[in-house]
């Protein structure tokens, strides 16, 4: 039995077919055009680029399937998952009505304002605030500065709603995880009308929205005869890709948690009920069973690599830098200015505090910090209610670097779990399975995300590193940051 998953992200779309059991049958990807940014703080782009490429990369998939000796009439079910925030206006026709806003388009300020003046209430209900990276108030900029695109508009629909339209011809339904940020009520499971007619939107312009996982439509009779595959072919709904790739870490049960180190750091974990802040740090989607799926993300991570020691070979580094640690430093790794996880400050600046012998310690230093600050986002959720488990499954960039795996888990004292495979692509694969071969997602993610390297906490560390951690904190109180 196979399962298809279907990334769809900013540089290219990404797809994967693998078996019940998780294994990689095959894997193709193909590059998108650049967003395009006609004015300051707008990110456009052509859902019809989307659509070439996207049938491109699926006929790569069928053909690498075939090659592999397998059937197309093993192909169970397809999940898409797309860029959270992004919206598309399109006409009765299915046509897109304008290029797609995408999820870093920020045009809509004035609009956010007008829609947290007028949903404060509902924000301390579901516990979050709208900005303008939402697709509520691009909706609403939509309606204000384009009004004869506003009344042609059937529905707005996302990224991952576009391509679902491409395979079945249906693209009116929608996932609530890519809905969240239209507005979608996850506590009362409902559009807030209210609200939306106070904004004097049409109610019948949104998506009718279902659970992730749940089945939209078999794949009609074009598509089927463009790739092979048979009409019984489901496409199931799927989820934003910042939850895909958080299913595809294998951080699907209560008290499990997601660490993310790219370019940033981003934490995402499962809770059994809503966690509110009222600050603002974090937000939360709904886990396909009812469970809670808070996350946040920083400003810091492996950018201060990037921008501190720009064209080194990391991992000739790493090796020199084994030496060092601990080392004599406390580095706070800001690269830029502001913070907004763990805590908000548009002001904040990183620091050094020591001085460092060379580069290489500094760049010890570095790794550590991060590893420091990625301790502190985990505090600062547990201070929330959360309950964090002995195990983080880690993912990103910055999980190819062993040193700054091995020193995360001595600072963490957790054991850090690494997925054999962890693109979104193959959190969408778990979720396609996750109702069609299994009972629910986490029986699917248990018999499907395949483990990779476990790296255990050096008892070595844990004890030098909870002392460091202790004057981090007190420097971080000192100027402010922490309470």
């Amino acid at each position: 039995m196979i399962v298809i998953g279907i990334d769809v992200g900013t540089q290219g779309i990404r797809t994967i077919a693998v078996d019940e059991r998780g294994k990689m049958i095959f894997t193709a990807h193909e590059a998108l055009q650049p967003s395009v940014s006609r004015k300051n703080g707008w990110k456009e782009q052509n859902p019809g680029d989307w659509e070439k490429k996207f049938k491109i990369c699926f006929c790569r998939l069928i053909e690498g399937i075939k090659k592999e000796g397998y059937h197309l009439s093993e192909v169970k079910a397809i999940s898409v998952d797309g860029t959270s925030g992004t919206v598309i206006p399109i006409d009765r026709e299915k046509k897109p009505l304008t290029d797609a806003l995408m999820y870093n388009d920020s045009r809509a300020t004035e609009e956010t304002k007008n829609i947290q003046r007028l949903a404060a209430d509902f924000s301390e209900k579901v516990g979050y605030s709208f900005n303008s990276s939402f697709a509520l108030p691009k909706i609403l900029w939509i309606k204000e500065k384009l009004p004869e695109v506003y009344r042609n508009t059937w529905k707005f629909i996302h990224q991952s709603d576009y391509i679902v339209g491409v395979m079945t011809g249906v693209y009116d339904i929608t996932d609530h995880s890519n809905a969240l940020k239209t507005g979608f009520d996850l506590v009362d499971y409902k559009w807030p009308e209210a609200i939306i007619e106070k904004l004097g939107l049409d109610m019948e312009k949104f998506p009718q929205v279902i659970r992730p996982g749940y089945r939209i439509a078999n794949i009609n009779k074009e598509f089927a005869e463009q790739s092979g595959l048979s009409t019984d072919t489901a496409v199931v709904a799927g989820m934003t890709d910042g939850c895909a790739g958080q299913v595809a870490s294998g951080a699907v049960k209560e008290g499990t948690w997601n660490s993310i180190l790219g370019t940033t750091l981003v934490v995402k974990g499962i809770t059994r009920d809503l966690i509110k802040d009222r600050q603002g740090r974090i937000y939360s989607h709904l886990h396909p069973e009812g469970f809670w799926m808070p996350g946040g993300a920083s400003n810091t991570g492996g950018e201060c690599l990037e921008k501190i020691f720009p064209g080194i070979d990391y991992k000739e580094w790493d090796i020199k830098a084994e030496q060092y640690f601990p080392t004599n430093l406390i580095v706070y790794p800001l690269v830029k200015k502001g913070e907004r996880f763990p805590f908000i400050d548009p002001g904040a600046e990183g620091f050094i505090d020591g001085n460092p012998r060379d580069d290489i310690e500094l760049y010890a230093g570095y790794i550590e910090g991060v590893g420091l600050f990625e301790r502190l986002c985990y505090d600062m959720l547990a201070d929330l209610g959360a309950r964090i488990s002995d195990e983080v499954y880690v993912t990103g960039g910055g999980t190819r670097s062993k040193i700054w795996m091995k020193i995360r888990a001595g600072i963490l004292n957790k054991t850090l779990l690494k997925p054999e495979i962890s693109d979104p692509c193959m959190g969408s694969a778990v979720i396609a399975a996750s109702r069609t071969v299994y009972s629910n997602i986490v029986e699917a993610a248990s018999n499907m995300v395949r483990p990779g390297e476990v790296i255990q906490p050096d008892q070595c560390f844990v004890s030098i590193y909870e002392e460091k951690y202790n004057k981090f904190k007190h420097i971080m109180k000192q100027k402010g940051f922490i309470p």
